[in-house]
């Protein structure tokens, strides 16, 4: 049975056009963990774990109460989640990178929602309402050391990444 829901991480190289990236009017974002440091703090073991934040958790916890899917609820409660690090160890130590967090709800789960018993919210309150659309999602966070991160939604259908999550 092929799972309609997936949550993954992964880590993304920055590249130089991305670091630092730009958002909005100028703002410039963080300019990413670097390898280095990071293989400093586990040891160097090449995987390290990063807490969610509250908006993705939320997204977590609306799709697990909509899909009755209790492990996407213990993730959601878990206080930090791995990180591998091991597509990066033949990488130069000073490379920058951003962790990121996938949330992929597949097409196919979505029009059961249409169901749901009065009381349950379809998507949590100023989220965009993607979901209620029944095109699945694909939810994209990237994370940076100091806490901020970058949330993406889009429709999963035509979402290439929707078959072998996060990309």
């Amino acid at each position: 049975m092929v799972r309609q829901v997936d949550v993954s991480t992964s880590a993304e190289i920055l590249t130089p056009a991305e670091n630092p990236p730009k958002r909005g009017q100028g703002t410039v974002l963080p300019r990413g963990f670097v390898l280095a440091d990071v293989l400093r703090q586990t040891g160097g073991a090449y995987q390290t774990a990063i807490p969610l934040s509250g908006k993705f958790r939320g997204c977590i916890r609306a799709v697990a109460q909509l899909t009755s899917d209790d492990e996407l609820f213990r993730i959601a409660e878990l206080p930090e989640v791995p990180v591998s690090l091991e597509n990066f160890r033949q990488l130069d130590p000073q490379t920058r990178f951003v962790i990121v967090c996938c949330l992929d709800v597949n097409v196919a789960e979505t029009p059961r929602w249409r169901r749901i018993p009065v009381g349950i919210p379809p998507w949590p309150r100023g989220e965009p309402r993607i979901l209620d659309r029944c095109r699945g999602a694909h939810i994209k966070e990237r994370a940076f050391p100091n806490g901020r991160s970058l949330h993406h939604v889009v429709p999963a259908a035509g979402h290439p990444g929707m078959t072998s999550g996060c990309s």
